[in-house]
């Protein structure tokens, strides 16, 4: 193949495939993409915007707690036990992928569960459960509970027994041997998230009047049709009413007494770790394939650029070619820390690196045949 024998070419292709490495990893650019999350003024609620469709502009809204939960008092939080409650209303009812709601996530970044919609379908995903059907969750929904404009008020209530679904104060579904939380922890160290999940990658479009989850098992009173905070003798370990026009700011104050105050940034930009590794529920085989295949171009082109043009010696060419894929790689990895609902990932950076070797080690073997 005659363009191989042409230096600039090569120099030109190496230097077009690494910028087009660069513009895929970092993509579409949003190092300061607003928090699509505001208070309606007059004490209308807290609001989500986000598209029906999904977009990467346009990363909808979240709020979160700034850090993780805390029980109060011991007695407040049991093991394997929770109630939530969440008084909201969809915007609409779209169907292109399941539209975070509400996520609880321990230290580790690892989702116990999470309730979002699809349709008009109120979906509760836990990772507590042994799995059904080869997947490593178990889900549970219930129809029409988030029907668009509709304002329901829904009421999950999880033990060591089962899961409980409530519809504005009437139970809907019972589902057995279905927990939120394994039989060991409590809500102790979960973090919060409203609106969206950290991946950022299904923002719910709708607005919620008030939040509360509790560390027990509660029952739900008949025919409640507006979240309270207090539900018997049980208080919640977090509470937040955001139909009070007093409030502004990024802080949103917990009702329940345990200092669990919301985060409402202005930026969706937060802390991630540095060149960190995924964990198991993140992992993705297909993005290690891709990772690999992407970046073996580059090590080819750049062994046979230095190969054919300064002859260099085959292992100081295949070096370079390790070291610029490995260069480009890092280059990306560290930038992506700064970008909305990407990870700067150590796997990754292996992944792309061991690409460009195989690249190069491929350009030993055809050189002669370009």
């Amino acid at each position: 193949m005659r363009f191989f024998h042409y230096p600039y070419l090569l120099t030109a292709s190496c230097l077009l495939l690494a910028a087009l490495l660069l513009f895929a990893g970092l993509w579409p650019f949003n190092f300061w993409t607003s928090n699509h999350a505001y208070l309606i003024p007059g004490g209308g609620g807290l609001k989500f915007d986000a598209p029906a469709e999904h977009s990467k502009r346009n990363l909808g809204g979240m709020v979160l707690t700034s850090n993780p939960l805390a029980c109060r008092s011991k007695d407040i939080c049991e093991k394997g036990a929770l109630t939530v409650q969440i008084e909201a209303t969809a915007e609409n009812e779209g169907r292109s992928c399941q539209w975070r709601m509400v996520e609880l996530r321990r230290s580790d970044g690892t989702e116990a569960f999470f309730l979002s919609q699809w349709k008009s379908y109120l979906i509760v995903r836990s990772f507590n459960t042994p799995p059904t059907k080869g997947e490593p969750y178990r889900e549970i929904g219930v129809f029409g509970a988030l029907a668009a404009g509709r304002k329901s008020l829904v009421t999950i209530v999880s033990g060591l027994r089962g899961t409980d679904t409530y519809l504005d104060g009437q139970l809907v579904k019972n589902f057995p041997g279905v927990r939120l939380l394994k039989e060991t922890e409590t809500l102790e160290g979960h973090k919060l998230y409203l609106g969206n999940s950290p991946e950022l990658s299904c923002p719910w479009a709708g607005s919620v009047m008030g939040f509360a989850i509790f560390g027990k098992a509660v029952d739900a009173p008949r025919d409640q049709k507006t979240l309270q905070c207090i539900s018997g003798q049980e208080v919640a370990a977090a509470c937040y009413r955001f139909d009070n026009d007093k409030l502004n700011g990024e802080s949103i104050p917990d009702l329940s007494g345990s200092a669990n105050d919301l985060w409402k940034p202005k930026y969706l930009v937060f802390k991630k770790p540095l060149l960190g590794l995924p964990n198991s529920q993140s992992f993705s085989l297909s993005d290690v394939t891709l990772n690999l295949l992407g970046f073996m171009p580059l090590g080819f082109l750049i062994f046979l650029r230095l190969f054919k043009t300064k002859r260099m010696p085959v292992r100081t060419c295949l070096f370079f070619a390790v070291a610029v894929g490995f260069a480009v790689s890092l280059a990306i990895e560290l930038t992506q820390v700064w970008l909305p609902g990407r990870d700067s990932s150590l796997l990754d950076l292996i992944a792309n690196t061991v690409g460009s070797a195989i690249g190069g080690m491929l350009g030993i073997k055809g050189w002669r045949v370009f």
